[in-house]
């Protein structure tokens, strides 16, 4: 059984929310996996000493997106668009639940024809 909307955690809810949206995007929804990777704060991104600030932080969370091969490009979009819309997605769904607007969420689309590589 699944959890109640209260009881999940906001990075479950944008797990859903990218899950969602991918699947209505390709040709084949059943292999569109979605992975949740450990959580990358501020002071991993390699950011200048000046500009951290001494208060703890949970970090963004990052995700890793494998679709079937045939579905690759259509994920990817021209020029890069169609991911670059669903980070930005996932940023929106990130600070809508509180999350700090200094950090982003990491989406990693892995090319299955590159040996796992992300995009």
């Amino acid at each position: 059984m699944e959890a109640t909307p209260e009881a999940r955690t906001p990075e479950a809810h944008m797990e859903a929310l990218l899950t969602h949206v991918v699947r209505s995007l390709v040709q084949v929804p059943d292999q569109v996996r979605v992975t949740s990777l450990p959580r990358r704060s501020r002071d991993d991104r390699g950011r200048d000493e000046r500009w951290r600030d001494e208060r703890p932080r949970g970090g963004a969370p990052n995700f890793d997106l494998r679709v079937a091969p045939v579905d690759f490009p259509r994920v990817v979009g021209r020029g890069g668009r169609t991911a670059r819309a669903l980070r930005v997605l996932l940023e929106g769904s990130f600070i809508a639940q509180g999350g700090d607007d200094y950090d982003r969420p990491g989406l990693n689309i892995v090319d299955p024809e590159d040996d796992g590589q992300p995009v």
